[in-house]
């Protein structure tokens, strides 16, 4: 059954005239282990990616060939759509004014020619072939969430956003909610093919899948649960109905079950971050134990169910502060934010009074965690889910009441987008060109006098960005090139792929998701493979392999 598989990894080539061919059948051979390497270089680095590429195209070229690449019944529908995308970002060069950038722009979204032009005119996989593909990525993924593990165990100051040192955490995150769809689809055509789910297979898929959410709780991934769940409601209402009457019931309970979890968990963490402590119940105290003034700001600013800006004395907490720590209060902590206001927050949090009193309650490992920029106890020793929880009130608290939003990234994420809207406004019919949205919006964020201003920003939407470099006529042309392709490929035979586009929509709404070589190779490689293995087809018979 071993040499089975393995002979159906490694199949035989025939030439145009039907032989046997060595030379085609190395090739072939060649281009799956390039591309196995490539779907675990997605996880673990960059430059294997860029590796990759550049050996696939090698091998592409001297297998030749090319009479069955490009003669035979046509292009491939998804490779035509993606020639379409490469023929816009080079056609609104014209409009262009920063010409590097516009050049840069196109040689960092090389691989969104690149890989579909190898993957879609190559040999097509088998469907063994596809799965230990996917296994390798499950694979890899898992090895990076441990050494991001490590990392964060050993490395104290560590910012999450640091955790994983291969990629952005966003990217490894879009790579984290892959693999567990090939996890989830793997346990299905398992159950399928059996007639019956295998509780140790179970079991151990689903302690993985486990393991997966948890560190993208680690992470902060607020993106990734919303793509899982809105997978998850896509592929209900798209294939239920494929499923026995009894497995359909089962998962939408299931499902349901897990949201009133999560709305219900997700409520009471709410409640506890906005229930008001002792302190904020009694009447304002106007003077400290020492006798010195209070400061009162009654802005509202709440966190931890205190005010933020109440019971302050400046004097007695840089006093006790000096005893404590050889930082300066005016000072800037390891990971970029100022001790003072970290302080305030902290001693905030724990429920106290900003003065010599609150100061006391402090501990070593308290003082620690503010030197590091630590402004809230939770942070240290509350749950993954309470962290993040509490992350995104303080920074929507911030924004309802000071209106910041610099350091906070969603809050900034919604100003970019504001401001990028209104640069498209500006050029509705063919936007600014491809070498100009981050110039486009940058000026726009300077006139608008944005708290962003002076940052050079992309909208950090990939909607958007297609509206501000095209226009609604280039986006209108890139969008009916992926439906017609798509239209095309029948979705309805193939749930994987579909789970899978709506990982890449979704991911496109918070993230510039092509403007980085990770989120290309990405939303190309795996795009191509799907769009050729239907989720129907059986495996070869690999039975009659001649001996090589």
């Amino acid at each position: 059954m071993i040499v089975s598989f393995i002979q159906s990894l490694f199949p035989p080539v025939n030439d145009a005239s039907g032989r046997f061919s060595w030379r085609l059948t190395i090739h072939h051979s060649l281009y799956y282990l390039l591309l196995v390497t490539l779907a675990g270089a997605q996880s673990v680095s960059n430059y294997m990616m860029s590796g990759m590429q550049i050996l696939l195209a090698v091998n592409w070229a001297l297998e030749w060939d090319m009479r069955r690449k490009f003669g035979r019944g046509g292009l491939h529908p998804l490779l035509v759509a993606f020639l379409v995308l490469a023929a816009v970002h080079l056609l609104w060069m014209i409009p262009t004014a920063n010409i590097d950038s516009g050049l840069a722009d196109l040689f960092g979204k090389l691989p969104l020619l690149a890989i579909p032009l190898i993957v879609l005119t190559s040999r097509p996989l088998n469907r063994n072939q596809f799965f230990f593909i996917a296994f390798f990525f499950v694979g890899t993924v898992f090895v990076a969430t441990i050494i991001g593990h490590v990392r964060y165990a050993t490395m104290p100051d560590l910012a999450y956003r640091e955790i994983i040192p291969f990629i952005s955490h966003i990217r490894f995150a879009l790579n984290v909610c892959l693999a567990i769809l090939f996890l989830i689809a793997f346990l299905t055509v398992q159950t399928r093919r059996r007639g019956e789910i295998n509780l140790v297979e179970l079991l151990s898929i689903g302690a993985l899948i486990v393991y997966f959410l948890h560190f993208l709780l680690l992470i902060h991934s607020y993106t990734a649960f919303v793509i899982l769940f809105v997978v998850s409601i896509v592929m209900l209402i798209a294939f239920g109905k494929r499923c026995q009457k009894k497995w359909r019931i089962t998962l939408v309970t299931l499902f349901s079950v897990v949201v009133i979890a999560v709305v219900a968990v997700l409520g009471s963490l709410i409640r506890d971050y906005y229930r008001p402590v002792p302190l904020l119940n009694q009447p304002l105290a106007t003077h400290t134990a020492n006798g010195n003034p209070y400061l009162h700001k009654q802005d509202g600013l709440i966190e931890n169910g205190n005010l933020i800006d109440n019971y302050v004395c400046n004097s007695e907490l840089t006093t006790e502060w000096r005893k404590r720590s050889q930082m300066e209060l005016d000072s800037v902590t390891s990971n970029g934010y100022a001790v003072y206001p970290t302080l305030l927050r902290y001693l905030n949090a724990l429920g106290t009074t900003k003065d010599s009193v609150g100061m006391q309650l402090l501990t070593p490992e308290d003082v620690r965690a503010i030197e590091q920029g630590i402004a809230n106890p939770v942070y240290l020793h509350g749950s993954k889910l309470r962290t993040m929880v509490y992350v995104m009130l303080y920074e929507y608290e911030s924004a309802r009441v000071l209106g910041s939003v610099k350091n906070f990234t969603m809050l900034q994420r919604f100003e970019l987008w504001e401001h990028a809207w209104e640069v498209f406004v500006k050029h509705p019919l063919f936007g600014v060109g491809t070498g100009d949205v981050k110039d486009a919006c940058m000026e726009q964020l300077k006139s608008s006098d944005s708290p962003l201003a002076g940052i050079q920003r992309n909208p950090h939407n990939q909607y958007l960005s297609f509206l501000v470099s095209f226009g609604l006529i280039g986006t209108v042309v890139l969008f009916a090139a992926f439906i017609i392709a798509l239209r095309r490929l029948k979705l309805r035979e193939r749930p994987l792929l579909v789970a899978y586009i709506v990982v890449l929509l979704v991911s496109f709404i918070t993230e510039n998701t092509l403007s980085t070589l990770a989120g290309c190779v990405f939303s190309t490689t795996f795009f191509c493979l799907l769009s050729q293995i239907p989720d129907g087809e059986t495996s070869p018979n690999y039975n009659n392999i001649p001996t090589l």
